[in-house]
């Protein structure tokens, strides 16, 4: 049995998942390998990753800002939350594309 802390929020999918009461569901809730889902708002920007703990329930990690500049250039900033545990990271890794996979969404922006 889950305490009153909690609720039941639906994800674009049709799932439904446990977060705390004083999440707030933006204009997008997706749910990734049962076990991140990203809360994601269309206006700012802004991508809330959540993380799915011991008892089932999906807490706040970290947000991803995501902007585009007047050339046509991605930004990602990321924050991760302080409450997480020193061995528990936002991402495991970063890759940076290479220059032909920049070149080819250059091209398609362009386009």
């Amino acid at each position: 049995m889950y305490n009153k802390d909690t609720q039941i929020v639906e994800t674009v999918s049709g799932q439904w998942l446990r977060f705390p009461n004083h999440f707030k569901k933006s204009t997008c809730l997706v749910e990734l390998s049962n076990q991140i889902s990203l809360n994601i708002d269309m206006k700012s920007g802004n991508v809330h990753v959540h993380k799915k703990d011991q008892n089932q329930v999906y807490q706040h990690i970290g947000d991803v800002f995501i902007s585009a500049s007047s050339s046509n250039q991605i930004q990602c900033n990321i924050m991760q939350s302080h409450s997480l545990e020193r061995s528990d990271s936002l991402f495991s890794g970063f890759q940076q594309g290479g220059g032909e996979a920049a070149k080819a969404l250059e091209k398609e922006e362009s386009a």
